[in-house]
């Protein structure tokens, strides 16, 4: 009686995972397409600057200061998506000698810590950007306000914590998120991807 009460009977929890599924999926799309936004900014700008100082004996200060906003931008998401994509240095030569039990809780002390951390990032980095925002610092060339810049390390610390939180749930469903990746394979290559890791087993 209780759950209709609150309105917990008409929730379909199997409809609310597949939404969050989907959200994850554009999350991830917009990271990366931000990046590689970002990257090809930084490296236009850069190459143009090349070729004004090289050829022309000339150039533009500004392109100085987007290339590095861009590339402040681009390494605080990258943050995000690197946790993602697990090419994040681990070092697991202690926690692998662990019987499975052990090295599970290590894994959820692990998380936990992570998830401290970008608490942590998110708050400080706020606190900060709201210092310079009440100081009114501006760039040296264009006039940028500097709290654009400061911005991107409150923003790593709250994708930071995202990503972790949804790290703990994959690993207390007993997934990885390589199972995202594989889920998006067509059956033909899932079929192929089982062949060849049948033959690595043999």
């Amino acid at each position: 009686m209780l759950p209709n009460i609150i309105g917990f009977g008409s929730i379909n929890f199997t409809g609310v995972a597949i939404m969050i599924q989907k959200v994850v999926r554009i999350w991830d799309k917009l990271e990366e397409i931000l990046i590689v936004i970002l990257i090809s900014v930084a490296s236009y700008l850069s190459f143009q600057e090349v070729i004004l100082r090289s050829v022309f004996n000339t150039g533009w200060s500004g392109s100085y200061e987007i290339t590095i906003m861009a590339l402040i931008w681009c390494t605080f998401i990258g943050v995000s998506l690197g946790i993602k994509k697990n090419v994040h240095i681990g070092v697991d030569l202690l926690v692998n000698k662990f019987p499975p039990p052990i090295k599970k809780l290590f894994v959820y002390l692990s998380i936990l810590c992570c998830l401290i951390f970008g608490i942590v990032i998110a708050f400080q980095g706020y606190q900060f950007t709201a210092f310079i925002s009440r100081s009114h610092l501006l760039s040296r060339d264009l006039r940028i306000p500097m709290e654009w810049a400061y911005m991107s390390v409150p923003v790593c610390g709250v994708l930071v914590t995202l990503r972790f939180i949804e790290k703990l749930v994959y690993v207390i469903q007993g997934k990885t998120f390589e199972h995202d990746k594989i889920s998006e394979l067509s059956e033909e290559e899932k079929k192929l991807l089982t062949g060849i890791k049948k033959k690595g087993d043999s």
